[in-house]
């Protein structure tokens, strides 16, 4: 869940396993979006699979399908929406969605796009739908309430990336209540202070995948990097900026409890 208080700049990454099969990501548009707002999901989904352009070896996972949609929730502000996987397969030693939901409410959806924030709020809610956040327990990256996530790839990058050579954790978000803790970079309860912790592009404050929003967005080499360690690949070389907005094998799972409520 991603809470409003990031324009956004891509961090170049490296390449950190053999590739196998590629990533794909299908969005299938289910209702309720404007051909502006499907967009903008369009542009999240091609984001995200140039930084992650495969799977791991022992993963076979024709797309990840997700449904999208807007519909009259709550009115302007209040519930926003929810996210997140909605089944997932084992293979290759990971647990991976295969399919999840992004949902909103047409009047906030409306507000964002407006506002020039649509794209890294959608960029962050399909994130977790990738599982980011949502799938790091069944991976063994992260062990609820505990506020460390220990996947080595992010945590190998973060020491570097954001000049914290002796971690041996990256801090995990335990305030906001239930959607914001436990599924989010840390940083100052409502967003409201920088962290101390800064990579060239910007304090912690700013990274996509903490739990409020606040001017503007990156996507950190950590992000990226934690997406390898549930079974992902990082693309080798460095992915454009998008066009700026203001602003298993063992069958499948039911997971619908790891949807994120958005607000």
């Amino acid at each position: 869940m991603l809470r409003s208080g990031k324009s956004l700049l891509l961090a170049p990454f490296f390449l950190l396993v053999a590739s196998a099969a590629p990533f794909t990501i299908s969005v299938n548009f289910t209702g309720g979006l404007t051909l502006t707002q499907q967009a903008v999901f369009t542009t999240a989904a091609n984001t995200w699979m140039s930084l992650l352009p495969s799977y791991q070896t022992g993963i076979n996972i024709s797309a990840l399908t997700i449904n999208a949609a807007g519909a009259a929730i709550d009115g302007v502000g209040g519930v926003l929406g929810s996210a997140g996987p909605d089944t997932v397969t084992s293979q290759g030693g990971f647990v991976l969605a295969t399919t999840g939901s992004m949902d909103f409410d047409s009047a906030d959806l409306a507000n964002m796009e407006a506002n020039g924030i649509l794209l890294p709020v959608i960029l962050h809610e399909m994130a977790h739908v990738m599982g980011f956040g949502t799938l790091w327990t069944n991976n063994g990256v992260y062990i609820n309430n505990s506020g460390q996530y220990t996947g080595p790839a992010a945590l190998s990058t973060y020491q570097t990336e954001f000049s914290q050579p002796s971690a041996t954790f990256v801090p995990v978000e335990l305030g906001g209540g239930s959607g914001t803790a436990n599924g989010h970079w840390n940083e100052v309860d409502g967003g409201g202070a920088l962290t101390g912790i800064v990579s060239p592009l910007g304090d912690m404050r700013y990274e996509l995948m903490t739990g409020w929003i606040s001017s503007q967005y990156f996507i950190s080499q950590t992000t990226v990097a934690s997406f390898v360690d549930i079974g992902y690949v990082a693309a080798s070389t460095e992915v454009p900026e998008p066009a700026p907005m203001a602003l298993l094998s063992i069958g499948l799972l039911a997971i619908g409890a790891l949807r994120r409520r958005v607000r």
